[in-house]
């Protein structure tokens, strides 16, 4: 009898123990979380400075998607083909696709991606919320286990990773572009 007990309270331990493992993934999928900063610049003759996070997660191969918040601050006036000037204030929230090409592999990649979300602008008092198209390219360096250093990817050529577009027109104004100058942030492998 006694042995009996002893027997199925060790089954019950094992089984609950069995049950309570984790069924792991063969090859995770890994999550990063990025920070950047450096300007935005827009249509509008107006520069701010721009706070970017960004929450990745990977899908399949080098495909990942990322969701995305940036704002940027109206700082000052930035000389544009534009003849008026208009200050404006940013905030973008997207969904964005993006694909990896590995120069290194898993030291030295361009990000690459496109995406679509919303834009809302503060333009003179008027606040005006627009859908907006977006298309990125990020040099990533990796500078530890888990930690990338970001950049534009042709910082000499061309020192802009992000470019938004959308079709809000505001008074004389019509549609609506910025792009991020001289970014620079980091990307944390969680």
């Amino acid at each position: 009898m006694r042995s009996t007990c002893l027997l199925s309270l060790l089954l019950s331990f094992l089984h609950g123990f069995a049950l309570a493992q984790s069924v792991e993934e063969p090859n995770p999928k890994p999550d990063y979380l990025a920070f950047q900063t450096g300007f935005m610049a827009d249509r509008y003759n107006s520069l701010g400075v721009r706070i970017f996070f960004e929450y990745q997660k990977g899908i399949k191969n080098n495909w990942q998607y990322g969701i995305t918040y940036e704002q940027s601050r109206h700082l000052g006036l930035l000389v544009t083909d534009q003849i008026n000037e208009l200050p404006s204030n940013l905030s973008q929230l997207s969904f964005n696709t993006y694909y990896d090409l590995h120069l290194i592999k898993d030291r030295l990649f361009w990000t690459v991606g496109l995406g679509i979300g919303a834009t809302h602008v503060y333009w003179d008092d008027k606040n005006h919320l627009g859908l907006s198209i977006n298309a990125s390219m990020t040099l990533n360096i990796r500078m530890g286990k888990r930690l990338y250093l970001q950049s534009s990817p042709l910082l000499v050529l061309a020192p802009f990773s992000r470019i938004y577009y959308s079709p809000m027109n505001v008074e004389s104004f019509d549609n609506f572009f910025s792009f991020t100058a001289f970014p620079i942030g980091i990307k944390v492998k969680l």
